[in-house]
């Protein structure tokens, strides 16, 4: 009777085991099919939303977006462009919502209003763009305009960019524009000053037909077709910076790297002044492609020193050249001789521009010593460190100095003299009375190198081109842009 009992037992336990494997088999389940359900919906979302991304507008439709003022950075368009996008239904984080949440509420707002743009909205977005993005443009680009000299006669009755000041900041000058269209003409003025701003009228200089047909060839023939103006303001001061050079292989290469270094300068006028007997069309192209405001003109080296033996004043010819053109031109700003074969910082110009009478900084890379410096003890000037003194009052490299136009005026006999080693010094002279008090301390008062006398390797002439064999090809037009000595 025991042994029935005990089966039954057994088996009764059995059964609720059983009865529990098959709860667990079925959470299972539902956990698995819950899982597929949700990936499956949430691809299809995607898939869905990556639908609605990639649908067409129509060519002559544009988003019309009210809620967003144009002046804001994040404005209509940009905004546009992203909702717009492919990436934006996966990034939902960038704009601080998801796609899903933005597509549910343009549902509840109804469909967007679309319309054709007019001329008075084209007008009217482009000036005011233009107005919002003034004093970012003007922080980052020269002064000056660019104007095509083909067209520069009817350029009177077309819409012109007048550039004034602003009395709040040193270095970022305000923009008025004006924009015509066909329809309308809209005018955005970002602020009033009252200014005098004194243009100086450029003159191309005329050279050979013979040179001007090369470049033209050269050039497929396109030559000198635009000209920066120089448009000099009173605020920030105008910088003149005179530099001589003279023909060589390295002249254009030099020429390119000072320019491109210039271009991030505000209010300046290059006065690039050759030691020749005429202007060369190549280096008249590539002041052009520069962009830079510039006057080319020539100075050649008096005959009697290129015949010496000994060392050649170089550059004198050009500098003084220099100098006779800003007491005929200019009034005011700041003058500075840089030569092509130096190193800048950009900030030494903005330091230099506001000298009063000289200013002085050090200058790397010059002699032995590796520095030319003013010695400065206690904010006072001691004397100067250099290489080589030779019974100098001031011996400084001529990198390391400014003076102002003014000052200049007020000295009508300096000038740069003849003299090989002695030019620097020489010209620093020729401005007395000028007391070392007098003189301005830069670069941190000669804490810091923004000039460096670097040079450049001298380059062998190159090889002539064998025309039989080349002529037919790009080395043919290369071979005009060669300088050879």
């Amino acid at each position: 009777m025991l042994l029935p009992q005990a089966k039954e037992v057994k088996l009764n336990g059995s059964g609720v085991s059983s009865n529990n494997n098959n709860k667990m088999a079925l959470g299972k389940s539902i956990k698995m099919y819950l899982t597929i359900f949700v990936a499956t919906t949430c691809v299809y979302m995607v898939l869905y939303q990556y639908h609605m991304s990639r649908q067409p507008l129509a060519t002559n439709e544009v988003i019309k977006h009210t809620d967003k003022s144009s002046s804001s950075p994040l404005s209509s368009s940009f905004i546009a462009s992203y909702l717009w996008s492919p990436a934006a239904s996966v990034n939902t984080s960038a704009m601080g919502q998801g796609q899903g949440e933005g597509q549910r509420q343009r549902q509840r707002q109804g469909p967007i209003q679309l319309h054709a743009p007019n001329a008075t909205d084209i007008a009217a977005s482009t000036s005011a763009s233009m107005a919002a993005s003034a004093m970012s443009f003007l922080s980052t680009v020269s002064l000056p305009l660019t104007l095509s000299s083909s067209s520069s006669s009817s350029s009177s009755s077309d819409a012109k960019s007048i550039i004034t000041r602003t009395t709040t900041t040193r270095t970022a000058p305000a923009v008025t524009s004006t924009t015509t269209t066909a329809a309308t003409t809209t005018t955005t003025s970002t602020t009033r000053t009252t200014t005098t701003i004194t243009r100086t009228t450029q003159k191309r200089l005329v050279t050979s037909g013979h040179a001007q047909n090369a470049m033209g060839t050269a050039d497929g023939g396109v030559a000198h077709k635009t000209r920066s103006t120089f448009i000099a303001v009173s605020e920030p001061p105008p910088l003149y910076i005179i530099t001589p050079t003279y023909r060589r292989p390295e002249q254009l290469a030099e020429l390119t790297r000072l320019g491109y270094t210039l271009k991030h300068v505000l209010n300046l006028l290059w006065l690039v002044i050759e030691d020749a007997n005429r202007t060369n069309p190549l280096v008249a192209h590539t002041l052009d492609r520069i962009g830079v405001p510039y006057e080319y003109l020539v100075a050649p080296m008096p005959e009697q020193y290129k015949l010496t033996k000994r060392a050649k004043p170089r550059g004198v010819s050009n500098r003084n050249r220099g100098l006779d053109y800003l007491r005929a031109n200019a009034t005011e700003g700041v003058l500075y001789f840089a030569d092509d074969d130096n190193t800048y910082d950009i900030n030494i110009f903005e330091q230099m521009r506001y000298t009063k009478k000289v200013s002085m900084w050090p200058v790397g890379l010059v002699t032995k010593t590796g520095v030319s410096s003013p010695i400065i003890r206690e904010g006072k000037l001691e004397g100067y460190y250099d290489g080589w003194i030779g019974g100098r009052k001031y011996p400084v490299d001529m990198a390391g100095f400014a003076v102002s136009v003014k000052f200049l005026h007020e000295r009508p006999q300096a000038k740069m003299p003849f003299k090989p080693g002695y030019e620097e010094d020489g010209f620093l002279r020729s401005l007395a009375p000028l007391d070392n008090a007098e003189i301005e301390l830069l670069a941190d008062e000669c804490r810091e190198i923004l000039t460096w006398h670097t040079q450049t390797k001298k380059n062998s002439p190159a090889l002539p081109l064998n025309m039989t064999r080349y002529g037919h090809t790009n080395l043919a037009f290369i071979e005009k842009l060669l300088v050879r000595p």
